[in-house]
């Protein structure tokens, strides 16, 4: 009886054991991405890999989740994006914090886009 709750615990805390956040800093905006139906509405290509600050992120793509899903108002994400955007345009660094326990079609969540000095 024991291992057996000692099971169900295991199982019950370990998604949550293992979700994460990182910090990406000193990266650019290579590509940015509009969608009707996909990845939340918008995405951006960073010029590093999501999974060398969250291993469980795939790819260089990480959403704003410009529709407002994931408990992200659209007026957030929207300021997210401009922010994404001004850094584009001038090819200025920015440091992203990633979620992982936040994602859309695989891909994770930015809680944070900053423009770095």
């Amino acid at each position: 009886m024991q291992r057996l709750l000692a099971g169900i615990f295991f199982i019950l805390i370990m998604p949550s054991a293992f979700a994460a956040t990182g910090t990406l800093s000193g990266v650019t905006v290579e590509k940015m991405i509009v969608s009707e139906n996909r990845f939340g509405g918008c995405m951006v290509m960073l010029s590093k890999a999501i999974r060398t600050a969250v291993p469980s992120c795939p790819d260089q793509w990480v959403t704003l989740a410009c529709d407002g899903s994931l408990d992200n108002s659209v007026s957030r994400a929207m300021q997210k994006w401009d922010t994404a955007q001004l850094a584009y345009a001038l090819d200025k660094e920015v440091l992203v914090v990633a979620n992982d326990q936040k994602t859309i079609n695989g891909y994770c969540f930015a809680d944070i886009v900053r423009i770095e000095p």
